[in-house]
Parts: C-alpha cells; sequence; structure tokens
C-alpha cells in the first residue's frame, strides 16, 4: 500500500527514540482480546453500551480500552490502558504487549504510527463514528490522512456528509458506510401492563400531558400551560408529577385554589373523566406515564437544575416539550432537536401555546414519530459496529 510523502515523513521521525517508560501493565489475558481505542469527545455511556453489546454477544472475549480523555467504563468487564504515544517505540511495544486480535477506533483522532504499525502486523481494522469537516484538513495533510483512513477494513461514518467528505479524501476504493451516530439508548422504562390497561380505559382517549419531574420552580407555569390549553381541549388531562412527593398536599390546595378539580395517586384516586389534573407520587412509575401521555413536558428544562434522560419518553412515543436547559442531558437533547423530535421554547410564557399546539393529535405524533427514529437509529448504530467488529474478529479466528 503506497504511502504519502507526508506520512512517510511523520513515520520516519516517530521511529526516534526509545518506548517511553511506564507503570507496568496488567498481563494480557489469555483467549481473544479486542482492543477498542476511544477518542477525545466519545461519551462513556456510548463506550459502555457498545462494550456490552460486544461482550454479550461473544462470551469470553476480552475486551482492551485505551483513551486520553474518556473515563473508564463503568459497571463492564475490560481492561484499560493510557494509549502509547505516536512513537514508533512506544507504538510496538504497546502492541508487543497486548497482541489484540482486532482493533476498533472510535471517533477520528487516527494516530498515523499506531495504525500504521497496526496495519503492517495485521491487524483487523474498523473505524467507527468517523467524522470529518474537510476544510479542516490541510492540503499537505490530507494525502497522510488518506493513507491512514486506507489501512482500514470498514469505516462506520457518523453520518452522510461525513460519509461523502471521507470518500472525497479516500477515494472511491475507501471502505466508507453510513452507520449512523453513536447513542447509549436506555432500555425503555417497565410498567405495570394491568395497570396501563386499567388507567387507559379510565382516560378513554382523552387528550393527555405529562409534566414529568417538575421541579417547584415550574409548578406555576404548568398550571398557566394547563389552563390555557383547555380552553382549546376543555377534557384535556395533566398529569404533574412533582420531583419532590411532599409537594403533592400543596399542589393538591393550589390546583383546588385554581378551580380545577385534583386527583392524586397518593390518595388511591383515580383520573376519572371529570378529574383536570392527576397527581402522581413524585417521579415514580415514569414508564407509566409516557406510556398515557402522547405530549411530556420536560420538567427542569425552564431553569434546571436537571432534567430526566430525553430518551424515556422518545422511546415510548411521547412527543417532548422542553425549556432551554438539559443538563446532564444536554447533548442527548441537542441530538433530538436536530432530528425535528422535541418543541423547544426560550420562557415559561411560552408553554400556553406550545401545550395548546401539540394537545393536536397530528402534532404530537409527528414529533413523536422522529424521536423515535433518531433514538432508534443510535441502537441501530451500537449494532451495526457489534456486527462489523465481530466480523473482523471472525476472520482471524
Amino acid at each position: 500500500m503506497a504511502r504519502s510523502l507526508a506520512l512517510g515523513l511523520y513515520l520516519m521521525l516517530a521511529d526516534r527514540g526509545a518506548p517511553d517508560v511506564r507503570p507496568p501493565r496488567a498481563p494480557r489475558p489469555d483467549g481473544p482480546l479486542l482492543w477498542v481505542n476511544a477518542a477525545t469527545g466519545t461519551r462513556p455511556e456510548a463506550m459502555d453500551q457498545l462494550i456490552r453489546g460486544l461482550t454479550a454477544s461473544r462470551p469470553g472475549l476480552a475486551v482492551l480500552v485505551t483513551s486520553e480523555a474518556t473515563p473508564p467504563p463503568e459497571g463492564v468487564d475490560c481492561l484499560t490502558d493510557l494509549p502509547p504515544p505516536d512513537r514508533g517505540p512506544s507504538v510496538r511495544d504497546f502492541l508487543n504487549h497486548w497482541r489484540p486480535d482486532a482493533a476498533l477506533f472510535l471517533g477520528s483522532d487516527l494516530p498515523p504510527a499506531l495504525v500504521t504499525e497496526a496495519h503492517e502486523r495485521r491487524l483487523p481494522m474498523i473505524l467507527a463514528d468517523a467524522q470529518l469537516d474537510p476544510g479542516a484538513t490541510s492540503f499537505w495533510r490530507r494525502g497522510m490522512v488518506a493513507s491512514v483512513l486506507a489501512r482500514f477494513d470498514r469505516i462506520l461514518a457518523r453520518d452522510a456528509a461525513s460519509a461523502m467528505a471521507l470518500q472525497r479524501l479516500g477515494g472511491r476504493a475507501l471502505p466508507v458506510e453510513r452507520a449512523g451516530h453513536i447513542e447509549a439508548v436506555p432500555d425503555p422504562l417497565p410498567c405495570n401492563e394491568a395497570e396501563r390497561e386499567v388507567m387507559a380505559d379510565l382516560l378513554r382517549a382523552r387528550p393527555v400531558w405529562f409534566a414529568a419531574a417538575c421541579p417547584e420552580t415550574e409548578e406555576e407555569a404548568v398550571i398557566a400551560a394547563h389552563i390555557h390549553a383547555m380552553s382549546h381541549a376543555h377534557r384535556l388531562l395533566l398529569i404533574l408529577a412533582p420531583t419532590d412527593p411532599a409537594r403533592v398536599e400543596p399542589l393538591i390546595q393550589r390546583l383546588t385554589d385554581e378551580g380545577l378539580i385534583v386527583a392524586a395517586r397518593a390518595r388511591d384516586e383515580e383520573p376519572d373523566p371529570e378529574v383536570q389534573v392527576y397527581l402522581t407520587d413524585g417521579p415514580t412509575e415514569m414508564g407509566l406515564w409516557y406510556r398515557l401521555a402522547p405530549v411530556t413536558w420536560l420538567g427542569g428544562s425552564l431553569a434546571g437544575p436537571a432534567i430526566r434522560n430525553p430518551a424515556e419518553p422518545a422511546a415510548l412515543g411521547s412527543a417532548i416539550v422542553h425549556g432551554p436547559a438539559g443538563e446532564p442531558h444536554g447533548a442527548a437533547l441537542a441530538r433530538l432537536a436536530e432530528a425535528r423530535a422535541t418543541h423547544a421554547i426560550q420562557r415559561a410564557a411560552d408553554l400556553p401555546g406550545a401545550i395548546a399546539e401539540l394537545i393536536a393529535p397530528d402534532k404530537a405524533a409527528l414529533l413523536a414519530a422522529n424521536a423515535w427514529v433518531a433514538t432508534s437509529s443510535g441502537a441501530e448504530a451500537v449494532d451495526r459496529i457489534v456486527g462489523a467488529t465481530l466480523s473482523a474478529l471472525d476472520r482471524v479466528a
């Protein structure tokens, strides 16, 4: 395989010196070993899900994770090490010790000496979650980057734009395919199916929206939004889950003073047809409420301090309305927004209009469908990467 002039010069300079002195590494385990190198910016939860998928599909597979910045995976059985400095002696020392059977590079950090040495050892290599901005690659480096990319057996691009940019850079022969964005998708929250059937029968196709994990600071905005929306749909039901279960009794009084008919789960009451607001026992049974409500307000998204994972309602078919605050799930919320899967507002005064708009079934259904596609595509990306990696391991078995 041809090398670019820039890569040749880089490797010549990188081959000088001795290996770095580092603390002793753990011994290499017996059996097959997959090496996963996570680039800066790789999300720990996504890497955890990927490793779980690999080890569940291939019992007995040992996984080594190297990363400069991503924290070690939690709750998964794997080995960890720092990636070697990108110099020939250090790279050879690393590969001589671990002797991986295949390598999975996540992201776009591609150490040229490390990739080249692994390729020369005939190590099957997959590049996944690859993203490329062609404008960030100088003319001088383009040849080196293309030469490094050509050493991968498969390249799984994050999105269509990256796939096209990689193909333009590496040529038609570059093995690029679009796999999607690695996204850690939580398992759908469970619920008691018998309970759901009873509740669904009680609601009898009433329009419903759900204020999920609503902090005290947002209660007034939610109440105002519900009163406004009821002028458009008089049978509208609000299911309100306060973040603090101790807020249930004060909320009953506040809502009653507003002239609303209230029922509370804590009192073993049901959302009967005349009930306008149903108070839950705090953030419990969330899987049940998401399934019953076509629209979910992400509590805490107006001013914090925190929101629940937006993938929870998205995976269960509930359209998402949210404010400007998104911690600790800002990245997931931004990806859903990019997929046109949420309705964003900037201030409390915007909430009444948003709810009134989304109680129209077609409006909520479109957001919910986009959200489901966005969340399921993240799981599909993980499945495709797992499949490609296991195929690479099978070639050396």
